[in-house]
């Protein structure tokens, strides 16, 4: 019987932790689908990603394919290339994330 206890408050624990953790990002939960300077929510998939010679010393020079998605318009393609710290890992392909973008000039924060 102590065992049925054990794993019921073991997975009580677990669920109430991932749903605050759910409910502790504004992005991911649906809950800003529009800020106040006009922002959006846009899903960005990386399509390709290379690293690029003639960076700076301890800095990774970056270009990256971006299939993005934003709310109510087509997805598109676009290239971002963008010096990275050396530490960083550079994006994968495959690799998905949301993000808030400004629709009218599509500019998006460094999320890599």
């Amino acid at each position: 019987m102590s065992t049925l206890k054990h794993v019921i408050i073991a997975a009580t624990l677990f669920l109430t932790t991932a749903a605050a953790a759910f409910a502790a990002d504004p992005i991911r939960r649906g809950a800003i689908t529009e800020t106040r300077d006009g922002r959006v929510r846009c899903g960005i998939e990386v399509l390709r990603s290379e690293e690029l010679p003639g960076a700076p010393i301890y800095q990774n020079r970056v270009r990256t394919t971006l299939l993005v998605n934003a709310p109510g318009r087509a997805p598109f393609e676009t290239t971002v290339v963008r010096l990275i710290p050396w530490q960083v890992p550079p994006p994968r392909q495959g690799q998905r994330m949301t993000v808030l973008c400004d629709p009218e000039s599509f500019s998006f924060p460094v999320f890599f």
